[in-house]
């Protein structure tokens, strides 16, 4: 083997390590060979380029980065002279984990946060219902507590969330240099 398929071997075992670690971030691999592909060819790639270096098509390409693009971890930018559609990538590798963390996590509390108040809305209309029984109040005030907590906890991960973005984090866990 020479010393360029070598480099080769070794380029597209990096890129399956990327995909790897997007699928335990909880992200489709596809989004880790999308990054290394344009990391590593060191400029902004368009749509075509993309599609043609992952094998996939141009639609499916397009959601990929839609999707990227609303992590925050990947941007179009202007070429001059071009028409179309270039996209780049973030370099820096902890900037993307806390944009993919983030991304999730925001997600996650939002959804439970909103399930969460119709629960008390719920449950307040069971506590405040005239007819309702003593027993059938209390068990709604023990769930009340339960949503109260939740609640608690979900607000506790938006701060955590704010820490990443804020860069705080590396206060504490610092980079290394």
């Amino acid at each position: 083997m020479n010393s360029s398929d070598r480099l080769d071997l070794v380029k597209n075992r990096i890129i399956e390590q990327i995909a790897e670690n997007m699928k335990s971030y909880g992200f489709p691999g596809t989004i880790g060979r999308v990054i290394a592909i344009i990391y590593y060819e060191g400029r902004a790639l368009d749509l075509d380029e993309l599609a043609e270096k992952t094998g996939m098509s141009k639609t499916r390409m397009s959601q990929v980065l839609r999707e990227m693009s609303h992590l925050n971890i990947a941007e179009k930018v202007f070429v001059k002279g071009s028409r179309k559609d270039y996209y780049t990538v973030e370099n820096d590798y902890y900037q993307t984990f806390i944009s993919l963390f983030t991304s999730n996590w925001k997600e996650v509390v939002a959804r439970n946060k909103k399930i969460e108040h119709r629960i008390m809305h719920d449950l307040e209309a069971i506590i405040n219902d005239a007819e309702a029984s003593g027993e059938l109040k209390e068990e709604a005030k023990q769930y009340m507590i339960d949503s109260q907590r939740s609640i608690e906890y979900y607000n506790w991960i938006d701060r955590l969330v704010d820490f990443f973005e804020s860069h705080e984090i590396f206060k504490h866990v610092p980079k290394k240099e």
